[in-house]
């Protein structure tokens, strides 16, 4: 039995996420309010995910992977916090943060 494609016949336009678009780390989390303090490879900031007092969260300024100590907030880079603080799904964020382009 064959299933139905609901987008079978629709002329919507292709885009191509470009991951080499995504904002640098370091200048993507000051834009975001985080003061980010400490040396390594893990800076500390102050979670914005849920009522914080001390820096719990976790990031690498390389990656701009994150992790929170105390409540588990985590991803991988600069597009997964993008998506978790606004609550955007992927193409959502990903073009919010320019890394989407229609392709040809």
């Amino acid at each position: 039995m064959r299933h139905a494609n609901p987008t079978r016949g629709l002329n919507r336009p292709a885009f191509a996420f470009k991951r080499d678009r995504l904002p640098n780390p370091g200048e993507y989390y000051h834009g975001q309010g985080l003061k980010l303090t400490g040396g390594g490879e893990w800076k500390s900031a102050v979670c914005p995910f849920h009522n914080d007092t001390k820096p719990s969260l976790r990031v690498r300024l390389d990656s701009g992977g994150f992790r929170c100590m105390a409540c588990g907030a985590h991803g991988g880079d600069v597009l997964a916090f993008h998506m978790q603080r606004y609550g955007l799904r992927f193409f959502d964020a990903a073009k919010a943060l320019g890394t989407v382009e229609a392709k040809r």
